[in-house]
C-alpha cells in the first residue's frame, strides 16, 4: 500500500520537475533571443551612426572642396585681372608714346617745311640783292670810265672796245678834233648819249628780272621797282619773324621731349611696381 501510494506522487514531481527545467530552458533561450535581438539592434544603430557620420563626413569634405574651389577661382580670376591689367596699361602706354610720336613727327615735317620756305625765301632775297647789285656795278662800270676820262683828259673819246668814236681814236690821234670845237662837242654829246643808252638798257634789264622773280603783273617800270623793294621788305620780316618763330617752337620741342622724358621714366617705374605686385600675389596664391 505504501509503494503505491508513494510513486505516483514521485512520477508528478518528476513531471513537475520536468516541466520547471523546460520552463527554465525556455526563459533561457528567450533571454538569449532577446539578447541577440539587442546586440542586433545596437549592431545597427551604431551601423546607422556610423554611417550618419560617414555622410556627415563626406557633406563637409564636398563643402571644403567647393570652398577650395571657390578660393582657386578667385585666386585665379584675381591672377588673370592682375595679368591683364598690366597688358592694358602697357598697350595704353604704347599708345601714348605713338601719338607722342606722330606729334613729334608731325612737328619735325613743319618744321622742315618752314625751314625749306625760309631757304626759298633767302633764296629769292639774295638773288634780287645780286641782281640789283649787278645793275648797279654795271650802270657804275659804263658810266665811271667815261666820266673819269672826260673829266681827266676832257676828250670826247672812249678809248675801250665798243664805245662811240673808239674806231675813230684807234685810228689815230692826228684827226682828233680840236678842243672846244663843234666837232669835239659833237662828239662828246654823242658818248653822253651814248653812256645814257647803255644805263638805261642795264636799268631796263635789271627791271625785267625783277618782274619775273617777283609775284606782280605790273608793266611800269617804277611801280615794279616798288614792288621789288615791298618784297624785299616782307621776305626780311618774314624771315625775322620765322627766326623768332623757330626759336619759341625749338624751345616748345624741347620742354616737350623733357616732358616726354620724365612721362616715360614715371610709366616705367610704375610698371616694375605692377610687375612687383604681381608676383606678390603669385606667391600668397601659392
Amino acid at each position: 500500500m505504501s509503494k503505491r501510494s508513494i510513486t505516483p506522487e514521485h512520477e508528478e514531481g518528476k513531471k513537475q520537475a520536468k516541466y520547471g527545467d523546460e520552463m527554465a530552458i525556455d526563459s533561457e533561450l528567450m533571454a538569449h533571443h532577446k539578447g541577440q535581438s539587442e546586440v542586433k539592434a545596437e549592431a545597427s544603430g551604431e551601423k546607422e551612426t556610423e554611417k550618419k557620420s560617414v555622410d556627415t563626413q563626406d557633406r563637409k569634405e564636398g563643402n571644403e572642396g567647393a570652398a577650395i574651389d571657390a578660393v582657386s577661382n578667385a585666386a585665379a580670376s584675381i591672377s588673370d585681372q592682375s595679368k591683364e591689367q598690366p597688358q592694358q596699361d602697357q598697350v595704353q602706354q604704347q599708345q601714348q608714346q605713338q601719338q607722342q610720336q606722330q606729334q613729334q613727327q608731325q612737328q619735325q615735317q613743319q618744321q622742315q617745311q618752314q625751314q625749306q620756305q625760309q631757304q626759298q625765301q633767302v633764296y629769292h632775297q639774295n638773288l634780287l640783292k645780286q641782281k640789283i647789285e649787278q645793275q648797279h656795278a654795271q650802270s657804275i662800270q659804263h658810266q665811271s670810265p667815261e666820266a673819269n676820262h672826260l673829266s681827266s683828259h676832257g676828250s670826247p673819246l672812249e678809248h675801250h672796245p665798243g664805245s662811240p668814236g673808239s674806231d675813230y681814236s684807234q685810228s689815230g690821234n692826228s684827226n682828233k678834233p680840236q678842243h672846244g670845237s663843234d666837232e669835239w662837242h659833237r662828239q662828246r654829246k654823242d658818248n653822253h648819249k651814248e653812256v645814257e643808252r647803255r644805263r638805261r638798257e642795264a636799268i631796263n634789264i635789271g627791271i625785267k628780272e625783277l618782274a619775273e622773280l617777283i609775284p606782280t603783273r605790273d608793266t611800269n617800270k617804277t611801280q615794279i621797282l616798288q614792288r621789288a623793294v615791298e618784297y624785299i621788305k616782307r621776305l626780311k620780316e618774314n624771315e625775322n619773324n620765322n627766326i623768332e618763330k623757330w626759336t619759341l617752337e625749338k624751345l616748345l620741342t624741347e620742354q616737350a621731349v623733357s616732358e616726354l622724358s620724365a612721362s616715360n621714366e614715371k610709366l616705367k617705374q610704375e610698371l616694375e611696381r605692377a610687375y612687383r605686385e604681381i608676383e606678390r600675389l603669385k606667391e600668397q596664391l601659392k
